[in-house]
């Protein structure tokens, strides 16, 4: 995906977090979590550093330079004869999910992983955002070692690029599809930048009274699709698999997007051109695809964020008093997020 279509996805998971009808508390019957009290805390910080999100949603492209290894997990179609894995499972709410599961004829055959390191980059981008919290929250502010919050809110949108390029078709397919591949996330970043005031001169947008995008009037059905599912469709904490964590649901990202790289660039078309695309049959549904996928990027960027912030509260700044609790059992590293 391209930078501002990064970057607005980024602004969605937070318009997501505070605008969605979440629940009070999801999961464990003993101790459940409080869902909306976190994301209430999370937008409430987050917006102390939106002017950051453009640069911060595309440092892996522009600063890290690791699109070759770490912003897919490539796949391809298996032999017929070998039994491989099973495809994983995602919460309900996603919609690539349940229309893969019902429509793809992939869903049931064998695949082979290739490579890609996009759900190791996922992972060990959770644990250092809490570790480096707790290393804020530890220290006497103004300590140089301490990170700033600033730094923070950078890590959280370089975070949001990975988990938003995992939910891209063609960064989970072996197929060479170069030339169409780019040709999508133009598209993509064209109808973004014609839906929004963008300040391109200070890299960020210009704000809503509500502190988002502002729209242009000229918002695209495309664009327009995507605001209104993150408002209205129901929100899920939990990863759709009690034994999943963030590694493990952004692997089962991975496969669903695959999937549907087959079905959004079918192999008879091949690495086509944009026009050739635009004159094919699939192409009519390529705003229904690209509307569920970029919802579902949406809230995996903010079920993860979530969990993250609800990871590090939890061990320290929810304790009673603001004491620095010594990590439990279940806090000890190799945990789980």
């Amino acid at each position: 995906m391209k930078q501002y279509t990064h970057a607005w996805l980024a602004m969605m998971a937070m318009k997501r977090l505070e605008m969605a009808n979440l629940p009070e508390t999801e999961g464990r019957a003993k101790e459940p979590q409080r869902v909306a009290h976190y994301a209430r805390s999370l937008v409430r910080w987050f917006k102390n550093y939106r002017d950051f999100v453009v640069q911060g949603a595309w440092y892996p492209d522009q600063v890290f330079f690791d699109q070759g290894t770490s912003h897919g997990a490539k796949y391809s179609i298996g032999d017929p004869l070998v039994v491989t894995e099973k495809f994983m499972t995602l919460p309900k709410t996603m919609e690539i999910y349940n229309l893969m599961k019902k429509e793809s004829p992939l869903f049931d055959e064998s695949f082979v992983f290739v490579g890609g390191n996009v759900v190791d980059r996922c992972n060990a981008m959770c644990h250092t955002i809490v570790d480096n919290f707790k290393i804020q929250y530890r220290e006497e502010k103004g300590n140089p070692i301490s990170p700033s919050s600033t730094h923070m809110s950078l890590r959280f949108f370089i975070l949001s690029h990975y988990i938003a390029d995992a939910h891209m078709p063609l960064h989970c397919d072996k197929r060479n599809l170069a030339k169409i591949h780019t040709a999508i996330e133009e598209q993509w970043e064209t109808e973004v930048r014609a839906s929004y005031r963008i300040d391109m001169d200070n890299l960020r947008f210009f704000y809503d009274p509500d502190g988002y995008p502002l729209a242009t009037g000229k918002m695209t059905s495309l664009i327009n699709t995507v605001e209104e599912k993150i408002i209205s469709r129901p929100f899920v904490y939990n990863w759709g698999n009690s034994k999943y964590d963030a590694a493990k649901y952004i692997k089962a990202v991975t496969e669903f997007s695959y999937l549907l790289a087959h079905e959004m660039v079918p192999d008879e078309l091949g690495n086509c051109t944009w026009t050739k695309y635009t004159k094919s049959e699939v192409y009519k549904r390529f705003e229904e695809y690209s509307s569920k996928l970029m919802a579902d990027a949406v809230d995996s960027i903010a079920r993860t964020w979530l969990h993250v912030w609800a990871r590090y509260r939890d061990w320290g700044p929810e304790n009673a008093g603001g004491v620095i609790a010594e990590p439990s059992e279940s806090g000890e590293a190799g945990d789980s997020i």
